[in-house]
């Protein structure tokens, strides 16, 4: 009987596990940091398949997928033809992606999902320039598991080093003008994913004190180039957090908007 019962288990455990997909939600999945975040990613992330570069062909791509209830991935299609390589990079990049699922109320549940990937030659050559930082020969050997970490042998920094970051925000920072005329200062918690190329993806903002500051954090800490966390002598995927310091007493000429200029 005992073979009888590890099966009566094992398929109780499949059912159990496989959730109701839900057509119907009030607040649909998406990628953690929202379309913006979304279209950074792809930007930072896209490498485009050579042979089709080369014959400046161009398509997009429509990937669809489950988001479960606790924001994974599963049950990858496409409901169209593509060019193959084109459709093995999109699922190479819904990798990079971070996932809040659908809600019912405040419940989460599982639905179905979609992305759309517009690759273009022009545009592809525009991102490789806006780019702008070359990782050193040190860091060009990448760990391709997509596991990301909160500790490893050495953790991301910015690539001209923590002190410079500091001035970097400061000198760019635009102070909202009716932030400043409203008195208000604070912090802007950051929490994001340093990807292996020195790029942040998958934004998630921990605290904040005015929309328009949050708007101004996202916006200059996604200028930001980093040295990317080592493990086994890899550069991996590292979890950390920035704070963007809202200070009135550091505001001048040059960082801040509207009047201010």
């Amino acid at each position: 009987m005992k073979p009888i019962l590890i099966l009566f288990l094992f398929l109780s455990s499949l059912l159990f596990s496989q959730e109701k997909l839900e057509i119907e939600v009030d607040k649909p999945a998406q990628p953690v940091g929202g379309k913006l975040d979304a279209d950074y990613i792809f930007q930072s992330q896209v490498i485009y398949p050579e042979n089709l570069l080369k014959k400046n062909v161009g398509q997009d791509v429509a990937i669809y997928f489950t988001v479960s209830s606790d924001g994974s991935v599963k049950d990858i299609e496409f409901k169209q033809e593509y060019f193959e390589e084109f459709k093995i990079e999109a699922k190479r990049l819904l990798r990079f992606f971070s996932f809040k699922p659908a809600l019912i109320g405040s419940v989460n549940v599982a639905s179905q999902s979609f992305l759309v990937f517009k690759f273009s030659p022009e545009t592809y050559k525009k991102y490789v320039k806006s780019r702008g930082f070359t990782i050193p020969k040190d860091q060009a050997i990448h760990d391709t598991s997509f596991v990301i970490y909160k500790v490893a042998d050495s953790s991301p920094e910015y690539y001209r080093g923590d002190e410079a970051l500091s001035q970097y925000i400061l000198s760019n920072l635009e102070y909202p003008d009716l932030a400043i005329r409203q008195n208000l200062q604070g912090i802007v918690l950051l929490n994001f994913i340093v990807e292996p190329n020195g790029t942040i993806s998958n934004i998630i903002v921990e605290k904040e004190f005015n929309h328009l500051c949050t708007e101004e954090a996202l916006r200059i800490i996604r200028t930001t180039k980093w040295k990317p966390g080592k493990k086994d002598g890899k550069a991996i995927r590292y979890k950390t957090k920035y704070p963007i310091v809202f200070n009135l007493n550091n505001i001048n000429k040059d960082n801040a908007t509207s009047e201010q200029r």
